[in-house]
């Protein structure tokens, strides 16, 4: 699959209003992944995935950061959701924006992750749900 189709599939899953929103989405995503998987193991995955996400994924390091958690991971992603307003005036205070986001960010991995997989062998599929922090793999799964 080449660029524009990685991100035409991941726009038509995700309904997301723009091209420019879609690869914003997807760079982010791509960016958390090489956080958390080892230099050696994009080797492979250089022929099987367009070069303009190999670009983001060139950012792996030759050991990923062991506490780079879930949270750090959907940090990449929510950087990509318009998540500004007010607090809610009830009791607690529940800041509904950002309640918000969390799910968003996930939905958006989801759409990504789906693409991912459909577009990588079997072996890569594997392996990269095994590096990904324990609550973002079972999504990944899910996807």
């Amino acid at each position: 699959m080449d660029y524009e189709g990685f991100l035409d599939s991941v726009r038509d899953d995700g309904g997301f209003r723009s091209r420019e929103e879609t690869k914003s989405i997807v760079a982010n995503v791509f960016r958390a992944i090489a956080e958390v998987l080892p230099q050696k193991h994009l080797e492979g995955l250089s022929d099987q995935l367009p070069s303009e996400l190999m670009v983001y994924l060139r950012g792996a390091h030759e050991e990923p950061d062991p506490y780079f958690d879930e949270h750090l991971f959907l940090g990449w992603v929510v950087s990509t959701i318009d998540a500004t307003g007010e607090r809610d005036k009830t009791t607690g205070g529940l800041d509904l924006y950002a309640d918000y986001s969390g799910d968003e960010a996930m939905r958006r991995c989801r759409c990504v992750f789906k693409v991912l997989k459909s577009t990588v062998g079997a072996d890569h599929r594997t392996s990269i749900g095994s590096f990904l922090p324990d609550g973002i793999s079972a999504l990944y799964q899910s996807a």
